[in-house]
């Protein structure tokens, strides 16, 4: 072996030996700047953020897996995860430590669920999958539209979906972007655009909520200056940025409701959130309304509320430059889009045209040949050799 490459691999064993990772689990207890200063690093990586970024700390969820780089024994960087998409990175340089939000590498595997019916939908789907998530996301997607329970046998269900994975192991939960529910030989479709709704392969939208699960809490609002997302890159600050609620700019004073009922499960100032109220509805769904000027009178942890009835009142309360009510909404601990569950009183048909539409064909185009192939055999979960976005920058 040449003493060159000996001499390179000697260089790297030193150097893997020197560099140690370790995973711990983030406090209930603990607050950001305490666990600066449990690791001797400067408050001023802090406080140096701006404001959103600052906000996005109060994401960090109690039971979070964390990660801490060592060389030497001394901290190379930190790697906390605030979303499925987004973490936030310590590093440790030579000027001293910084701050700033990376994306997290994922692989997004394409999988399939194929079976026929032998008893009902939701017994059948929910012992092929051992689980009745698919169940529940299956009546979303069609919003009560068509008769699951007039299903018998020799029905079929046909799910294509996304699963996320990072070091090889799921981490969130997964996506139906098409699917087929087909009774009685009648073929009834689904497909996920860009706007996280489903159409119908000619492009058909079937409202038929007439009572809204949820509502906006507020009944009068300027308008929305912030709206949900998981992970932006910045095109003049060149870097990433995230917003995991909904801002609605108004009044001061405004009466913020609760948007479905629920217990209230805090009351309290909560740092950058300022006064704020979390609410726990059904299915592990938590409603969180911050920035208040006040909190309404007689509200108390532990409290329960109806849908519609006043929490609060419009503030500035917390880190806010402006009168606005940060609404968020989380589905077992994890941040999630609340528009998907403001649902409006409606039995309209919306149709798809333009742009759109076409987008909609060339989804139609590309399953039409997988959902042929599917209808023939039983598939549970069947891994797809296509890796979508496996390493995402």
């Amino acid at each position: 072996m040449p003493l060159k490459l000996l001499f390179t691999l000697f260089s790297l064993v030193l150097f893997l030996q020197n560099l140690s990772a370790k995973d711990y689990k983030w406090n209930a207890k603990m607050t950001f700047l305490t666990f600066l200063e449990n690791h001797n690093i400067p408050l001023k990586t802090y406080y140096n953020m701006d404001r959103e970024d600052k906000e996005l700390i109060q994401e960090i969820r109690a039971g979070q897996t964390y990660s801490i780089n060592k060389k030497n024994g001394e901290i190379v960087n930190i790697t906390i995860p605030i979303s499925d998409e987004l973490m936030l990175e310590l590093k440790n340089a030579k000027k001293g430590y910084t701050a700033k939000y990376v994306p997290i590498p994922y692989a997004i595997v394409e999988k399939t669920i194929s079976i026929q019916i032998k008893n009902s939908f939701e017994k059948d789907l929910k012992k092929a999958t051992k689980t009745s998530y698919y169940t529940k996301e299956l009546k979303e997607v069609y919003s009560k539209s068509i008769p699951f329970k007039k299903m018998k046998k020799g029905d079929r269900i046909i799910i294509f979906y996304t699963q996320k994975y990072r070091n090889g192991k799921v981490f969130s939960s997964p996506v139906i972007q098409a699917c087929l529910i087909e009774i009685n030989k009648k073929p009834f479709y689904g497909f996920l655009l860009d706007d996280d709704k489903y159409y119908d392969s000619l492009g058909k939208k079937y409202e038929r909520t007439y009572h809204s699960t949820f509502i906006r809490p507020l009944r009068k609002f300027k308008r929305i200056s912030s709206y949900f997302t998981y992970k932006r890159f910045h095109p003049i600050l060149k870097r990433y940025r995230a917003h995991l609620g909904i801002d609605y700019a108004a009044r001061p004073g405004r009466a913020i409701v609760a948007s479905s009922s629920g217990t209230i499960s805090f009351k309290g100032w909560k740092g950058g959130y300022g006064r704020a109220i979390k609410i726990k509805h059904s299915n592990g769904i938590e409603t969180l309304y911050a920035h208040m000027r006040a909190w309404a009178k007689g509200m108390r942890k532990g409290r329960k509320v109806k849908q519609g009835q006043t929490i609060g009142y419009v503030g500035t309360s917390g880190r806010s430059t402006g009168p606005h009510l940060h609404f968020g909404l989380y589905k077992n601990g994890k941040a999630v889009n609340p528009g998907r569950y403001i649902r409006k009183k409606t039995a309209t048909v919306v149709k798809l045209k333009g742009k759109k539409y076409q987008k909609l064909r060339k989804l139609v185009k590309k399953y039409r040949p997988q959902f042929k192939e599917s209808k023939s055999k039983t598939i549970l979960k069947e891994k797809s050799e296509e890796c979508l976005n496996c390493l995402k920058k």
